[in-house]
């Protein structure tokens, strides 16, 4: 499929074109051939989404032209819809790909080289960005010397995992954004709607789709933003997190050693109103351990930030 994204204003418009902003399904329409999605974004300005229901349509090198979107309003629209100013317009496909290996000696994939998807969510802008700090942080680790066998080998294991989910819901939710009036389709979507209200499946589709709820093998969730007392005063672990170190956060008031990795790990005593005793951090966000663990510190410490040098 070849679609188009476009920001657009409207020198007129039909009772058709949504006057106001609502929810995306209210957006979506069929009509001459042509599926829309046409969302007002305030100020006069709307986001076009189309494409032609057969499938055709030019490459994504050729570039989008008024006439083309024109086209799509008078069809979908009617001819009182005219087309005011184009702003920006590009092209994208469902093409759904994903390389095999992340890492081929000494080139690593990640962000769209790595994986290309339908555009649905935003989900690729924080898959790519995620990709970047995972491999970010290995690599320093890495150029420093400081890095334990095999830590490059786990960007792979950790984030091609995640991107092939990602894959496999963008293609989900393709299908239930189906605009041909599939009587199949519709119902599917209205039983997935129901079940979308229901929290507990809101809360597992959100964390799912934004990925909050990653869990890497042999590490943990991503690290909640608390808020801290310090003796610096209040902060929060994010603003804890920018040296781009480890950090080790004790809220029991218990010192613990990080000896001979202070250039790699940062160690702060800290209060929170949550109930935990010492969380591990690692650069990217994630979890290594937790007062909580059955394995040692020093554990967790040499296997994601080398032996004590």
């Amino acid at each position: 499929m070849s679609s188009v994204a476009a920001d657009i204003t409207l020198a007129s418009r039909s009772d058709q074109v949504p006057a106001a902003a609502g929810h995306v399904s209210t957006y979506t329409r069929a009509a001459g051939g042509y599926f829309t999605v046409l969302a007002p974004l305030g100020d006069g300005l709307y986001r076009l989404i189309f494409g032609k229901l057969s499938g055709d349509g030019p490459g994504r090198e050729v570039p989008v032209e008024a006439e083309e979107i024109r086209g799509a309003l008078r069809a979908v629209y009617g001819t009182r819809t005219e087309l005011g100013e184009l702003r920006a317009a590009s092209r994208f496909s469902d093409a759904v790909r994903q390389v095999e290996h992340y890492r081929q000696g000494r080139v690593f994939f990640a962000g769209d080289a790595a994986h290309i998807h339908m555009p649905i969510g935003g989900q690729g802008i924080n898959l790519g960005i995620q990709d970047a700090v995972n491999l970010g942080w290995k690599l320093a680790a890495t150029l420093h010397g400081w890095a334990p066998d095999g830590l490059l080998d786990t960007y792979h294991t950790e984030r091609h995992p995640v991107a092939a989910r990602v894959l496999q819901h963008t293609r989900a939710q393709a299908v239930l954004l189906n605009t041909s009036r599939d009587e199949e389709v519709a119902a599917l979507r209205d039983v997935v709607t129901v079940l979308l209200r229901l929290p507990d499946t809101n809360r597992a589709v959100a964390g799912m789709m934004s990925g909050l709820d990653i869990h890497y093998p042999g590490a943990g969730p991503r690290m909640t933003d608390l808020d801290l007392t310090t003796e610096d005063g209040p902060t929060r672990v994010s603003k804890l997190m920018h040296s781009g170190r480890g950090l080790l956060l004790s809220f029991d008031g218990r010192p613990r050693t990080i000896e001979g990795r202070a250039d790699r790990v940062d160690h702060v005593m800290a209060k929170t109103c949550e109930d935990t005793g010492a969380v591990l951090i690692r650069p990217d966000g994630y979890t290594a351990w937790t007062s909580t663990d059955e394995t040692p510190l020093e554990t967790a410490l040499t296997r994601w930030f080398g032996p004590r040098t």
